[in-house]
């Protein structure tokens, strides 16, 4: 549910320059056109203290946390770097990727037009209040609170603002199938479609299982009473949202990986430009063509999902998917968002790609 944005240019560039360095052999600090298959670090310095708030504690936090964590990088030049890369994690609103690959599938076959206008009360009807950290009120603020949106409008809130409302509205109307048609156009074989509303609800009320969760978005949808109440449930304390987010919709790194760079690279087919589009509304990062990205949060739950493209053709994809973090740690990470420059570093600099490996 986080705002997806990240650390680019000079920012980021500044933090690849001063990580501190890590021993590695040759191949972590190959050319640009080695075809070393992997970071493979040597003589790694003792890991820094694990702090979410800092590029190098992130680091340390990896190094501490590797049972819980899924890293997928692949620099596209010859660098990889897999931790538990198909070990299945909380996707928590990183899984929105799927929802745009099948939107860009249907706009790019004609079975959905881009410019439709839909009245912002249908795309409501799938809102529940409070619970996506406002991104749906900052969405409308952005869009000029309007009455009516196009359909690529709001497209454009669940990746920019993360818009749980606009992925359910979509996964309404395109259906179960379009989505794991896209997942597995991309890569991503044993994609099963969930509702974010649903999956919100049953953190509000314990009637509520997983195998129902479908129904209870769609009760929300169709009953007005039934609405009413659900929106005035308080959510739980923040142990509870802890323990309920690692029940939620989860994949793995190299899955999301995948379709990341499915679409990065074109391999996608029909769509990918349309998706293209919509991960890369930030400001690129000087000497690339373009980044695209994807993020998303639940309490315990922090996910990132990086490409890079580049001039020469190649691309680079990082996929992060943690769970079960410290409510602090959680917290801080949120907060100052590290671990996104972190990736981006690893994809940009061998040294800083061999210092991640230290670390997993």
């Amino acid at each position: 549910m986080r705002t997806t944005s990240y650390l680019a240019s000079a920012v980021a560039l500044a933090i690849v320059v001063g990580l501190t360095a890590c021993g590695s052999d040759e191949d972590a600090s190959a050319s640009p056109t080695s075809s070393a298959p992997s970071a493979q670090p040597t003589d790694c310095a003792p890991l820094p203290e694990p702090d979410t708030t800092s590029v190098p504690g992130w680091i340390g936090y990896l190094g501490a946390h590797g049972d819980d964590t899924g890293l997928a990088i692949d620099n596209g030049t010859g660098t990889r770097i897999d931790h538990r890369p198909d070990d299945k994690r909380p996707l928590a609103s990183t899984v929105k990727v799927v929802h745009l690959a099948a939107y860009a599938q249907a706009a790019a076959t004609g079975r959905i037009d881009p410019d439709q206008q839909i009245p912002v009360a249908d795309w409501e009807r799938w809102y529940l209040p409070g619970s996506d950290g406002d991104a749906h009120p900052r969405a409308l603020a952005r869009l000029g609170n309007p009455t009516s949106v196009t359909i690529d409008q709001l497209v454009s809130a669940m990746m920019q603002e993360s818009d749980n409302a606009a992925a359910d509205y979509l996964l309404d109307r395109l259906g179960d199938t379009a989505l794991t048609d896209a997942a597995r156009t991309g890569g991503w074989q044993d994609f099963a479609p969930a509702s974010k509303l649903g999956s919100m609800l049953r953190a509000k009320d314990a009637t509520i299982t997983v195998g129902n969760e479908r129904d209870a978005a769609r009760r929300y949808v169709a009953e007005p009473a039934y609405r009413k109440r659900m929106a005035a449930l308080p959510l739980p304390g923040i142990d509870e949202q802890v323990a309920w987010a690692d029940t939620t919709e989860a994949g793995s790194a190299a899955d999301v990986a995948s379709i990341m760079r499915s679409i990065a690279t074109g391999e996608f087919g029909p769509g990918a430009d349309v998706a293209r589009r919509q991960l890369e509304w930030q400001p690129t990062i000087p000497g690339l063509t373009a980044v695209g990205f994807k993020s998303g949060s639940l309490p315990g739950v922090l996910t990132d999902a990086f490409y890079i493209r580049r001039p020469d053709g190649t691309v680079g994809t990082a996929v992060l998917l943690n769970r079960r973090m410290p409510t602090e740690s959680w917290a801080g990470a949120v907060q100052s968002l590290p671990e996104q420059q972190l990736l981006l570093a690893a994809l940009l600099k061998p040294e800083a790609a061999g210092q991640l490996q230290c670390a997993v």
